[in-house]
């Protein structure tokens, strides 16, 4: 499976750490975040690298700091944005994996539908190859490279910034959960057969058509990456 590329640095691991208090509930809206001093020393950092990643979690709804009162922690289900995604899912919220799926399904039919009235004769014959280049790839981490790439590439023909964005959001959430890439990649046959009936899709250059057959296609595909990976003991 495709591995992490990085070690996590102070900063990371101490917006993860304070991140996954809040969003367990051990810590709850409405209560404060230990005093600066208090809290680099239990996180064994140095207060820059604290303030660095109490903004980071700012910045994602999480906390606000209050003139006199520090830092605060806030309800994110009411201040969040979707970039939060990728951080419950990774913490193993499998209660959000449905409706998560039901999300991507939905932004995946509008895409391809945007894409066939958008997409050139050149650009179908590019994904032509590159379809064919992923139908005979054996190696399961470029065959998963290879969808993200070919789905990104889809996402750009829609020019539409919103959804831009929300397809970073779900590659993240993958990227986040080995078993989601291991659940995705247990039938390469299946995966490597979308990317053919997508470019004849595409080819046919009707919207609405291609639209409900992603759905379809996409509710069973999901239906069996949710048994399997509800079916792993240690999720």
């Amino acid at each position: 499976m495709l591995k992490k590329l990085h070690t996590p640095r102070p900063v990371d691991l101490a917006a993860d750490g304070i991140r996954d208090e809040i969003l367990s509930g051990r810590i709850a809206p409405g209560e404060r975040l230990p005093p600066e001093r208090k809290l680099a020393e239990t996180l064994g950092i140095n207060r820059q690298t604290l303030r660095a990643a109490l903004a980071r979690l700012q910045a994602e709804g999480l906390v606000e700091p209050r003139q006199g009162s520090g830092i605060t922690v806030l309800n994110w289900r009411e201040t969040a944005g979707v970039s939060l995604l990728p951080h419950l899912v990774a913490a193993g919220d499998l209660t959000l994996l449905e409706p998560f799926l039901r999300l991507r399904r939905a932004i995946t039919a509008e895409i391809v539908a945007s894409a066939c009235k958008r997409v050139t004769d050149q650009e179908l014959d590019e994904r032509d190859q590159m379809a064919n280049t992923l139908v005979s790839e054996t190696d399961l981490d470029r065959l998963a490279k290879g969808n993200i790439a070919f789905s990104r590439r889809l996402v750009q023909l829609t020019e539409n910034l919103p959804i831009e964005l929300l397809f970073n959001t779900f590659a993240a959430i993958y990227a986040s959960r080995e078993d989601l890439q291991a659940a995705m990649l247990r039938n390469p046959d299946t995966l490597r057969a979308v990317f053919p009936a997508i470019v004849g899709l595409l080819r046919q250059r009707q919207p609405e058509m291609a639209r409900q057959i992603v759905l379809q296609v996409l509710t069973s595909l999901d239906e069996n990456l949710v048994a399997a990976t509800r079916a792993k003991p240690d999720l």
